[in-house]
């Protein structure tokens, strides 16, 4: 591969890794939003302050699990980037 290309290609990969750290906050301030309104709840009266058992609450309302599946696969697109930038 052209040096050149080497070049542009590792600086692409490089702003790909920026958004999808962005990508990535912003996935994690939207499950916050999802935990706050699911914390005022009544159910959730029954597991505050036992981190395991928010977490298992959390986990039973699907659009909290679509959130964190999505930043899952994010995170996943993002390692996938960072281990092709590394070949070059």
């Amino acid at each position: 591969m052209a040096g050149n290309t080497r070049g542009k290609l590792k600086e692409h990969l490089e702003g790909v890794h920026r958004n999808m750290d962005w990508a990535i906050h912003h996935i994690a301030k939207s499950a916050t939003l999802i935990e706050q309104q699911l914390s005022q709840l009544p159910a959730f009266e029954l597991t505050r302050g036992n981190q395991e058992k928010e977490l298992e609450f959390f986990m039973t309302h699907p659009m909290y699990i679509a959130v964190t599946s999505l930043g899952e696969g994010i995170k996943t697109f993002d390692d996938l980037t960072q281990e092709i930038y590394t070949q070059l």
